[in-house]
């Protein structure tokens, strides 16, 4: 970028001096270069003793552009930007973290400091959303690899995974061996991968997702299905819990069932069940390796 500046002086220096003090007081700290031209040489009058005019100097200056970041942060270091200013927000000064660079492109935060419990949240939902966020925030730009954002505090990851496998285990021995599918609360992906992948290592059953974030579940199906109870008549005690009484039967009562569907009418209704293969079934334990990516879709 060029700009023009005139001096005016008795002599060609001051002239050219006077122009660079208009130049250095318009940019002030801005670095550029200068080229001079000489319009007019000072006129004198006879014998040079009565001044005609001064010369005039025109000063042209090239302002160097700003020296643009020769290098992007990189994504570990947006992310932890990022999660300095939410950490501020949420009030939560006393927390800090150490950064760990994994193979990958994998960085792990990991926190520490009296307030973790509230970064974490119940199950660890607070945790979970901020990594999203932090996830988002370091890889919006689309060049370069994917960065994947873990965070953890207090060691709960690990916790929660290993109460995780337990729960997938106790539930999965049960259905079993009742031949009755299970269906568990809503998780995450990374929390239904755990359960995909130990499940996915006891024979006779498998898993299967059902439903839409942030309300999908897992459910763990028997390979061997008993049939369900619901609709046969029955007495005594077990009879009595519920339903419409309709007619005597020998000093009792018969009952109707309500219509609740069983998981396995459930399952049975659902289009991607009807025609699923052995192979099929086990569609939702593959990748179970990447479990502690938290899917966009």
């Amino acid at each position: 970028m060029n700009q023009e500046y005139i001096g005016r002086a008795s002599t060609v220096e001051l002239a050219k001096e006077e122009a660079l003090k208009q130049a250095k007081e318009a940019l002030g700290e801005a670095e550029f270069t200068t080229a001079y031209d000489v319009l007019e040489e000072p006129k004198k009058g006879f014998l040079g003793l009565v001044k005609k005019g001064d010369a005039v100097v025109k000063l042209t200056v090239c302002v160097a552009e700003p020296q643009m970041q020769k290098e992007e942060d990189s994504r570990k270091e947006v992310a932890a930007q990022y999660l300095d200013s939410i950490l501020a927000t949420m009030g939560l000064s006393n927390i800090s973290y150490t950064i760990a660079e994994e193979e990958g492109d994998n960085v792990t935060f990991t926190f520490e400091g009296e307030d973790i419990g509230v970064l974490i949240g119940h199950h660890g939902e607070t945790l979970d959303a901020l990594q999203y966020l932090v996830g988002l925030a370091s890889n919006r730009r689309k060049e370069g690899n994917y960065c994947r954002i873990t965070l953890d505090g207090g060691s709960y990851r690990e916790k929660r995974a290993e109460t995780l496998q337990e729960l997938a285990r106790k539930i999965g021995e049960k259905v079993k061996r009742t031949g009755r599918s299970q269906m568990l609360e809503p998780m995450n992906p990374y929390e239904r991968r755990i359960i995909h992948a130990v499940v996915s290592e006891i024979p006779g059953i498998y898993s299967k997702s059902k439903g839409e974030d942030p309300n999908r579940r897992v459910i763990i199906i028997s390979e061997n299905p008993r049939p369900s109870s619901y609709g046969k008549r029955g007495g005594g005690r077990r009879g009595a819990q519920g339903g419409d009484y309709r007619g005597q039967r020998s000093g009792g009562y018969s009952r109707t069932h309500s219509n609740k569907p069983t998981i396995e009418q459930m399952l049975k209704e659902d289009k991607d069940y009807v025609n699923r293969t052995t192979k099929q079934k086990n569609d939702d334990q593959l990748d179970a390796k990447l479990f502690s990516k938290i899917e966009l879709d």
